[in-house]
């Protein structure tokens, strides 16, 4: 049961981070997007959206993008923490998978 409980905190711990990183994110691109002649950010939730969008990798062509260069870096770095966390959930699957299988031949 221990065991259970550490994976259950340690999910419970990388999503409140996830949740801090959009939030922060989504402050920071509407903070640099909040003079621009485009308003495509009007509020903190429509750049959240564009944020949590584009951390996932989604990305969709709404006409919605940032026209500062602080809001082009805001997306430039949530791109790249979006692709760094995509790769390091398929680095855990893989050696989750692989400590399975050395599991399973023990047995």
């Amino acid at each position: 049961m221990k065991n259970k409980t550490g994976i259950i905190r340690k999910c419970f711990a990388v999503l409140v981070l996830l949740l801090v990183l959009v939030f922060f994110l989504s402050v920071g691109l509407y903070i640099s997007e909040i003079n621009s002649e485009h308003e495509s950010f009007s509020s903190i939730w429509d750049a959240m959206q564009f944020v949590f969008i584009t951390l996932t990798t989604v990305g969709y062509e709404d006409g919605v993008y940032p026209m500062t260069f602080g809001g082009k870096l805001f997306t430039m770095l949530t791109a790249a923490i979006g692709s760094i966390i995509g790769v390091a959930c398929l680095i855990w699957i893989v050696l989750g998978i692989i400590r399975l299988g050395s599991y399973l031949r023990k047995i």
